[in-house]
């Protein structure tokens, strides 16, 4: 057996297989031997039929067969032994004819394509800049906080008639173009909140109104974006695509918050009792709050914006053409040469990405401990569970952290997080990070870039 390799590209190589009687022959006379012992053909006992007959009927698949699985077997052994990097399998080349006679065998040859990984450098040097947008705490930040404060422990109270902060709830259901309502269509509970409707005419309308009155909306001027009108009429995001005209609008009940007066009751309910005494030093905690969690939400856009922005820093180039082809050759179902290009430059970014975690992972020789895994499964579930009011903690979060472990894609996930997690502390320290302080609406919109 004779395997080279040549290049074909910057990031491609083409590898020739050719192959001799003595490699597979051997190989092929064993598996029609076993055949022969275990064939039964009408004449003959079993285990007595000529090696002609059996060679007959099945020397040629069998041929076929094996040779498959040598190439595999040579392939994948001399990959190993030459360290190639290899994305994908080896595929086919188009553009070289397979030489042999399965009919009348002989010295065969195959050839491949394959695609290679870029050399990758952490060595990324000073022009390896990024920025880590912070949030800027003012004192309009503040008292937004204390007043959400208030709200929370506030009181709810139902209304006869609607103000500009009310919250409205009813029922609602579609109209037709003659303004009735339409039999069959959209039709859900729902509640309105005057206070965050910012069409003038649709507030002003909404107020002065009393429990069993009946008005007409437009559903996309009480809600906020399609995921929140989908909520808010039980739909699909595509029905709120093509969702036109007016629907009516009962109230079945007034709500109105009142907030909780700024005094020490708050301040005890907020912070714990006597922790503060007045106004501004609870401001001031609150600012602590606030500096708190805004850092938290920094680092979390900053860790997402990072990966983004480092794959565009390095721009690895990637055997882009060879990858198309192994999509499409090696999906199950067939997929099209435009499907291809339309899903291939996500997937070339997530492939990127793997490389650079790779890297990272061989460099510092990283691994991930069992107890890191249970550390980590913990944290996730107790957030789960936390989310719904449940919190759980001692020996119920760890047998349920165990079973998740239990689970061998759970697991893998749970270790796909915290070695990303590990990947990005350790790239932090390779590159040159600088801090920006931005408004919150500003902060607002770099993190709806990169959920």
């Amino acid at each position: 057996m004779q395997i080279e390799r040549e290049t074909s590209g910057e990031l491609t190589a083409r590898v020739k297989v050719k192959l001799e009687p003595g490699d597979y022959q051997p190989r092929v006379e064993q598996v029609l031997n076993d055949y022969r012992k275990s064939a039964t053909i009408p004449g003959f006992r079993k285990g007595k039929v000529p090696m002609a007959l059996i060679k007959k009927q099945y020397g040629t698949p069998v041929l076929v067969d094996e040779i498959n699985k040598l190439l595999q077997e040579s392939l994948g052994k001399y990959l190993d032994e030459e360290q190639l990097n290899v994305l994908g399998q080896p595929i086919p080349a188009e553009d070289e004819q397979d030489s042999g006679n399965f009919d009348q065998p002989g010295d065969f040859q195959f050839a491949y394509d394959i695609g290679l990984a870029p050399e990758i450098s952490l060595e990324f040097g000073k022009k390896a800049v990024f920025t880590r947008h912070s949030i800027k705490v003012d004192k309009k930040a503040i008292e937004a906080a204390v007043e959400d404060h208030r709200r929370r422990h506030g009181e709810l109270t139902d209304e006869e008639v609607s103000g500009e902060k009310d919250l409205l709830v009813g029922h609602m259901a579609q109209l037709d173009d003659a303004g009735a309502v339409l039999e069959g269509g959209i039709a859900n509970d729902a509640n309105i909140s005057i206070e965050h409707i910012s069409d003038k005419k649709t507030k002003k309308a909404l107020q002065g109104l009393k429990v069993g009155d009946v008005v007409t909306v437009d559903p996309h001027l009480v809600s906020h974006g399609h995921d929140d009108l989908g909520k808010m009429l039980n739909i699909s995001h595509d029905q709120v695509h093509d969702l036109k005209g007016s629907f009516q609008f009962e109230v079945k009940e007034i709500k109105r918050m009142h907030l909780h007066e700024n005094n020490q009751e708050l301040w005890d309910k907020v912070l714990g009792k006597d922790v503060v005494s007045d106004a501004k030093t609870f401001e001031a905690k609150v600012k602590e709050e606030i500096e708190a969690q805004f850092d938290r939400d920094a680092e979390w856009v900053f860790r997402r914006r990072f990966v983004v922005d480092l794959l565009e820093h390095l721009q690895l180039p990637m055997p882009d053409d060879f990858m198309k082809r192994w999509i499409q050759v090696a999906n199950e179902q067939e997929i099209t040469e435009e499907q291809v290009n339309q899903e291939y430059p996500a997937y070339a970014e997530s492939l990127r990405w793997q490389l650079i975690q790779s890297a990272v992972m061989k460099a510092t020789e990283m691994r991930v401990s069992q107890e890191e895994l249970l550390e980590e499964a913990k944290r996730m579930i107790g957030a789960q569970y936390a989310q719904y009011g449940m919190p759980i903690e001692g020996e119920y979060l760890e047998s349920f952290a165990q079973n998740a472990l239990a689970n061998e894609e759970e697991r893998r996930r749970i270790a796909d997080v915290i070695i990303e997690r590990k990947v990005v502390d350790d790239l932090k320290t390779r590159v040159t990070i600088k801090d920006k302080a931005v408004s919150y609406e500003e902060f607002a919109k770099l993190a709806a870039e990169v959920r």
